[in-house]
């Protein structure tokens, strides 16, 4: 799930410029492990997730972006749409996910951290929590040096750390397929490829989404496009054909040579990446693809650190939060931000690392920050569907063709699609170990989105509350 990139200093950006960077705000490793578990049916499973969110997102933020192209994003979007106070709620929502999903990434970094030493450091608590609060620090102060130093440690990291090991990965995964289907961990047929209805395995579906979130970054370039009508929708196509064909061959590769019970969510990459060195006595460049492999992860942090606390910003200056979270240092960095996420983080970690199963605390946050994400996307398609009757006449660069009917078509799926996840969501996985019966799984998430979408209504009641005080005053 790799979300943020700073503007292109490119007056124009062409067809396939716009592409890699939608790549480059997708892709991440970290995310193979979880669909792995799906075997063939993750195929039918990505396909589906592309025509029902993955492109409506893009096209819809497309839209969005070319209208009302001023700094602010889902939050001026929204606010546009609905006012400020739902666009404040849903600026929210985009930094509340990043917050409750940096575990996930960190846990990731520290596990293949330990493979650079000692692959048995995964299951050392103590290693991970220090790694991991040692990361999310180091990299929280490296933004305080502003977005240009960010953005271009972000790009490079992302195409070393990335693109390069994924296509390692997927290079070796297909030359053992053959004999994945003769062991009995994958099966290619007809009837492999039609998705289970049973809803514990549909839950995953929901883990397909969060990793093809992040599309609406890319849309902010929208305004620096050549011909957007005809290269954005091109650029588009390519960049789904390429993120499909990463996770869909990455998530076999990694099915082929690891067992469903033998699956580590978190250094999934890591173990397949060993079973091919042994297999092809490649052992040595073992250390080399975990390094690359560290590289890109410290990338989509790096850029999920720093990125929706400027989105977040752009709604503290309308007064909705505490002065304090507004203070900016001379990078017109929002540190305040920087370092209550950074505490909020710390919790988490602690939380999460310090639980009887480190496998379970993984997927429920990883499914919290999907649920979490979803609701802020459901309501942006809604804001696209309202403000072609609100605003027609603003121009738009690019505007999804067919008029109201398809944007009715791409919103309206696309917020069926976001409802429809949400809600299965709330199932307890089969094939992974949770220690909470299927009432107290679905009440604990349910509990955590509570908590993460209540600080904006209390901001929101406070404001209305100050602004009643001090026109009182006047009078």
């Amino acid at each position: 799930m790799n979300k943020l990139i700073s503007p292109s200093p490119l007056k124009f950006l062409g067809m396939f410029t716009l592409s890699m960077l939608s790549v480059s705000a997708i892709i991440s490793l970290r995310n193979l492990p979880t669909t792995a578990l799906l075997g063939t049916q993750s195929i039918t499973f990505f396909l589906i997730a592309a025509l029902c969110f993955f492109i409506p997102v893009a096209l819809a933020c497309a839209e969005l972006a070319s209208g009302w192209p001023k700094e602010g994003g889902v939050y001026l979007w929204v606010e546009e749409a609905f006012g400020p106070n739902l666009g404040f709620l849903a600026v929210w929502l985009q930094w509340m996910e990043s917050v409750v999903w940096l575990p996930t990434i960190l846990s990731f970094i520290a596990a293949t951290t330990a493979y650079l030493f000692d692959p048995a450091l995964e299951s050392n608590k103590i290693f991970l929590v220090s790694t991991m609060l040692i990361v999310l620090w180091s990299t929280t102060l490296l933004n305080f040096t502003g977005i240009k130093t960010s953005s271009f440690l972000s790009t490079i990291g992302v195409i070393l750390g990335t693109l390069i090991p994924g296509i390692v990965l997927i290079l070796l995964g297909c030359s053992q397929l053959p004999n994945a289907e003769t062991k009995g961990l994958l099966t290619f047929s007809k009837e492999a490829l039609i998705p289970s209805t049973d809803l514990s395995t549909l839950v995953t579906f929901t883990a397909i989404l969060l990793g093809l979130c992040g599309m609406e970054i890319p849309a902010y370039h929208i305004k620096n496009v050549k011909n957007p009508k005809r290269n954005y929708p091109t650029a588009i196509f390519l960049a789904t054909i390429i993120i499909l064909l990463i996770y869909i061959l990455g998530s076999l590769s990694i099915a082929a040579v690891i067992p469903k019970e033998n699956m580590s969510l978190i250094s999934g990459p890591m173990q397949a990446f060993h079973l091919f060195f042994n297999a092809f006595g490649l052992n040595w460049t073992a250390p080399f693809l975990a390094a690359l492999t560290l590289i890109g992860s410290f990338a989509i942090l790096n850029t999920w650190i720093i990125g929706p606390s400027k989105g977040l910003l752009s709604s503290t200056k309308e007064g909705y939060m505490p002065k304090l979270f507004m203070q900016i240092n001379h990078a017109e960095v929002p540190t305040a931000l920087l370092y209550l996420q950074g505490i909020c983080g710390t919790l988490l970690i602690s939380l999460f690392v310090f639980n009887p199963s480190i496998h379970a605390a993984y997927w429920i946050i990883n499914t919290l920050a999907a649920q979490l994400y979803l609701i802020m996307y459901f309501i942006l398609f809604l804001a696209l569907i309202k403000l072609r009757y609100s605003q027609p006449n603003v121009i738009r660069a690019y505007q999804i063709p067919g008029g109201k009917l398809g944007a009715w078509l791409v919103g309206g799926m696309g917020a069926i699609t976001c409802l429809v996840a949400f809600l299965i969501g709330f199932v307890r996985p089969s094939d992974i170990e949770v220690h909470h019966t299927a009432t107290e799984y679905a009440w604990l998430l349910l509990t955590g989105i509570i908590i993460s979408c209540l600080p904006p209504f209390i901001f929101i009641r406070t404001q209305r509350h100050i602004r009643k005080k001090n026109t009182h005053n006047k009078h």
